[in-house]
């Protein structure tokens, strides 16, 4: 039960707190102590003691902070307000109001799992990230503050009502987990947060490489380079591969997407992953902006694909191992579509699409050519051989075949009020969403395409823009016009109702 009066985070939450600020400490002045052997002088400099004295007091430093991030941290729910005060030296007031969230999430990590708590935050449109956190709270009270604030109704009294027992709208399975994690770059991620801290370490050691005793058959392939460097890659690239596939079953782990049957004033979907830490995912429908099906290339030969649901102010990156993007993961066949359909029941399905103008083609063409000669022609210049341009007899055939491949690749369709964009040469990504979605639309035509009579239409939603390229001018100025009466039509609708 949720009262108006102020509440606190359980005393729990503090280990929490001291985690998460130790952690903090760690990931900003690791790079620092072991770049370029930097931590070997400084132990050798001072000695052991005097590091773990340093350590003692930095550890100490946290678990104070943690204990007074805890003593003035409150929050209570206020109507329709959540309140949440903190601070240390500086104490500030966050209030949110219900009909601001668009997205509720509630995890469980395995550090607060050990204690019977939960995270709970939200997160509203004009949030870069997430607006409200309450680290450390129990269950039944991260139910019933969410209960509160999704029904719009003074939280006294409220309680969580069961959710009824409607089979899941999508699950995803060890198997599929393993495929997603195949078709997709979260080690890639990673790899690229780690490049620094590797970097440095490199440089550390590097001049401690040569007093190393190296097995037999490791001495053998450093003789020769292009046998270690084809064997470093393959060992480099399935080892990206495992650790993708790792990091894609720990975050979906018991994958279950399923409609939120709880009275609230607008259509919710419920999602709950995890292994280690398990999350609870709300998506409100009616912040819902677009929906982007992704087949990289991989997974268009694995048969699979994922759905982005990226609601306002979501402009996140794509691979989101965090798990703060709505996704649904272990896609195969038609289940994108189905899914799409239950997320927008109103959705004109698009049987075909549309190609954009042919001069597409040809000015995708004419780009990579004049690129390649030009760097060829600057390597030729350097060399002082004319034969270095001789590759573009090979190559200007293959860009025209990939050259209409993408334009094969790009199509759209607008039915009623819907349209769908897509992309990509080898993967693929399409993006479905509603006229009445979008907030600014253009033409833009340059010289070219002004005798070509084509142009290219952008479309600009709360997400970020979407552009088709190079559509004939009387159909860009159509599809343009429509989309119009489509966004002024509510508004409308409104000022004759009031």
């Amino acid at each position: 039960m949720i009262s108006g009066d102020w509440q606190r985070l359980s005393p729990w939450a503090v280990v929490y707190l001291f985690l998460r600020g130790t952690i903090g400490i760690v990931r900003e002045n690791l790079p620092i102590l072991f770049g370029a052997g930097a931590g070997v002088a400084f132990v050798d400099a001072i000695g052991l003691a005097e590091v773990a004295i340093l350590v003692g007091v930095l550890l100490a430093i946290s678990l104070l902070v943690a204990l007074l991030q805890h003593r003035r941290f409150k929050f209570r729910i206020d109507g329709d307000l959540l309140v949440v005060r903190k601070g240390i030296f500086e104490q500030s007031e966050l209030k949110v109001r219900s009909a601001q969230i668009q997205q509720v999430l509630v995890e469980a990590p395995w550090h607060l799992r050990l204690f019977g708590l939960v995270r709970f935050s939200v997160d509203t449109p004009g949030g870069a990230a997430t607006e409200v956190e309450l680290p450390g709270i129990r269950p039944d009270t991260a139910a019933a503050l969410r209960l509160a604030l999704e029904s719009r109704e003074p939280a006294e009294g409220g309680r969580p009502q069961p959710t009824s027992q409607l089979p899941p709208l999508h699950e995803a399975f060890t198997v599929d987990l393993i495929l997603h994690g195949l078709a997709n770059n979260y080690a890639w991620v990673a790899l690229a947060a780690l490049m620094p801290l590797l970097h440095r370490l490199g440089q550390g050691h590097q001049d401690h490489l040569g007093t190393l005793d190296l097995p037999p058959w490791l001495d053998n392939l450093l003789d020769n380079p292009l046998l270690a460097t084809l064997t470093g890659l393959a060992a480099l690239l399935m080892a990206l591969m495992l650790a993708s596939v790792v990091i894609a079953v720990l975050r979906f782990h018991g994958f279950r997407l399923e409609r939120d049957e709880r009275r609230t004033t607008t259509p919710r979907f419920r999602q709950t992953s995890g292994w280690a830490s398990r999350r609870e995912q709300i998506l409100n429908a009616a912040r819902l902006q677009v929906v982007e099906h992704v087949q990289t290339p991989i997974g268009r030969l694995l048969g699979r694909s994922h759905l982005l649901c990226r609601q306002i102010g979501n402009v996140q990156i794509e691979q989101d191992p965090s798990g703060q993007m709505f996704q649904i993961p272990g896609l195969e066949g038609d289940a994108a579509e189905t899914l799409l359909t239950e997320l927008w029941p109103d959705r004109i399905p698009a049987s075909t699409m549309e190609r954009v103008h042919p001069h597409y083609r040809r000015i995708t063409w004419l780009r990579l050519t004049i690129f390649s000669t030009l760097l060829l022609g600057i390597a030729a210049q350097q060399a002082g051989d004319l034969r270095w341009l001789l590759p573009m007899l090979a190559l200007a055939p293959l860009f025209a075949l990939l050259a209409h491949l993408r334009w094969l690749a790009v199509g759209y369709s607008v039915r009623e009020g819907w349209l769908q964009v897509r992309f990509g040469l080898i993967g693929r990504r399409t993006s479905t969403f509603p006229a009445a979605n979008v907030q600014r639309a253009q033409i833009r035509q340059n010289y070219f395409q002004r005798r070509r009579q084509v142009a290219d239409l952008t479309l600009t939603l709360a997400t970020g823009p979407i552009t088709i390229p190079y559509l004939p001018e009387d159909r860009a100025w159509a599809i343009l016009e429509d989309v119009l009466e489509r966004i002024e039509l509510p508004a409308a609708l409104q000022l004759h109702a009031s």
